[in-house]
C-alpha cells in the first residue's frame, strides 16, 4: 500500500499543480506545490508502521527540513540569475541538505525550537525573493510534457523515501521533506517558460511552506497526548489558517510597496 501511494500521490500532485499553474498562474501553482501533500502521506505511514513516538520525533526532522527548504529557495533564486536550471537545481539541492544538517547539529530545543527556526528562515526568504514579472508569452507544451513530469516525480519520490526508511526519525524527516514535487514542477517551468515564471512559482511555494511549518509544529505538539486523528485534523486547520494569513500579509505588503513607489514618483509640473 505504501509503495502504491509513493508511486501514485506525487505524480498526481505534479499533474494537479501543472494544471493549476496553467489555469491560474505560477504563484497559485506554487502555493499548491508547497502544501504537504507529499510529506504528509510519508509521515502518516511512518506513524502507522513505526509508532507515534517515532513519528513525533520525525516532526523535528521535517521542521529542520523546512529550514533547508528556505536555503533551497534562496540559493535557486540567486544561482539561476547566472546559470540555467540544471546547475541551479544541483546547487540548491546541495544547499537543502547542508542547511538541514547544519540546523540539526545546532541542538535546537525540540519541536518548538525547530518550528521557530523554520518560520524565521522562510519569512526571511519570502522577503528576500522579489516579486518578478512573469513572462506574458507561454509556448504551447508538447503532449508528453505532463506525463514525463509525473514519471520523474514518481522516480524521485521512490528513491528518497526508500533511502529515508533506514535513517531514523530525524533524518527520515529531513530526507522526506526534500521538495520532490517542487523540483519537478519548477525546473520544467524554468526550462519551458523561463526564470521569471519559475521564480514567481517558487515564491508562491515559499509562502505555502510557512503553512507547512504550522502543520508539523501542531502535529509535533499534539500527536502523543491526543492521538493521530485529532493531531492531523488540527494540523490541517493550522495549515489553512497560516497559508491564508501569509497570503493576506503578502498582498498587503505588495499594495503598500506599490503605493509608496507611486508617492516617490515626482509629478510633472503644470504648464
Amino acid at each position: 500500500m505504501l509503495l502504491l501511494l509513493k508511486l501514485i500521490l506525487a505524480p498526481l500532485l505534479v499533474a494537479l499543480a501543472t494544471l493549476v499553474a496553467r489555469r491560474w498562474g505560477p504563484k497559485i501553482g506554487g502555493i499548491v506545490v508547497g502544501l504537504p501533500l507529499s510529506t504528509g502521506p510519508i509521515f502518516l505511514f511512518l506513524a502507522i508502521d513505526q509508532g507515534l513516538d517515532f513519528a513525533a520525533r520525525a516532526c523535528v526532522g521535517i521542521l529542520f527540513g523546512l529550514v533547508g527548504l528556505a536555503g533551497f529557495a534562496l540559493v535557486y533564486t540567486a544561482v539561476s540569475r547566472h546559470t540555467g536550471w540544471a546547475v541551479s537545481l544541483m546547487v540548491s539541492a546541495a544547499a537543502y541538505f547542508v542547511v538541514s544538517g547544519a540546523v540539526n547539529s545546532f541542538g535546537l530545543n525540540g519541536v518548538i525550537g525547530a518550528g521557530l527556526a523554520a518560520y524565521t528562515a522562510l519569512l526571511l526568504v519570502a522577503s528576500l525573493i522579489k516579486r518578478p514579472q512573469a513572462g506574458a508569452t507561454k509556448p504551447a507544451s508538447p503532449w508528453w510534457d505532463i506525463w514525463f513530469r509525473m514519471i520523474t516525480a514518481a522516480a524521485l519520490t521512490l528513491a528518497i523515501t526508500t533511502a529515508a526508511e533506514s535513517l531514523g526519525p530525524t533524518f527520515s524527516g529531513i530526507v522526506g521533506t526534500y521538495p520532490v514535487v517542487t523540483t519537478v514542477i519548477m525546473t520544467f517551468t524554468h526550462h519551458q517558460f523561463g526564470r521569471e515564471v519559475a521564480i514567481a512559482m517558487l515564491r508562491g511555494t515559499v509562502l505555502s511552506w510557512i503553512g507547512f511549518v504550522s502543520s508539523f509544529l501542531v502535529i509535533g505538539l499534539t500527536l502523543i497526548p491526543y492521538g493521530l486523528t485529532v493531531s492531523l485534523g488540527l494540523a490541517a486547520l493550522a495549515t489553512v489558517a497560516t497559508t491564508i494569513l501569509a497570503l493576506r500579509i503578502d498582498r498587503f505588503t505588495a499594495s503598500r510597496t506599490k503605493a509608496n513607489a507611486h508617492e516617490l514618483v515626482p509629478s510633472k509640473p503644470s504648464e
